[in-house]
């Protein structure tokens, strides 16, 4: 019974190798652009005890071969450090009142729609397509 085991897990261990030639790169060509070391997480709006932070974000390359970065967005204050889900923007966030900014989604260098981020939440709420 032991040496079946044994046997099967030679073969699963066989079967996990790596596929290609030597040599061959496995990594997309786009990622040449996550080389270059992200801009440090900048302050960009308060408003009352919130902070607007542009933070972390993903390199991005647009339809004719741009780079670009885009940020991630965060609502801090003294205590908390909230991030707003899935909002990557080029441009820093605009203020709309003293309890929401607005913001505008880049996917691949490209403004796509334009949204309200909720100070004490963090939540996203689409205004408009572009």
């Amino acid at each position: 019974m032991k040496t079946g085991f044994l046997a099967l897990g030679a073969w699963v261990v066989l079967g996990c190798g790596t596929r290609g030639s030597p040599g061959t790169s496995l990594v997309d060509s786009t990622a040449a652009t996550a080389e270059v070391p992200p801009p440090a997480d900048t302050m960009v709006l308060q408003s009352g005890r919130y902070q607007i932070w542009l933070a972390e974000g993903r390199a991005a390359v647009d339809s004719a071969g741009g780079p670009c970065f885009e940020r991630s967005v965060e609502v801090r204050t003294e205590s908390t450090r909230t991030k707003v889900p899935l909002l990557y923007v080029l441009a820093s966030p605009s203020p709309l009142d003293r309890d929401h900014v607005r913001a505008v989604l880049s996917y691949r260098c490209v403004p796509l729609a334009t949204y309200r981020v909720e100070l004490a939440t963090g939540r996203p709420f689409k205004l408009e397509d572009r």
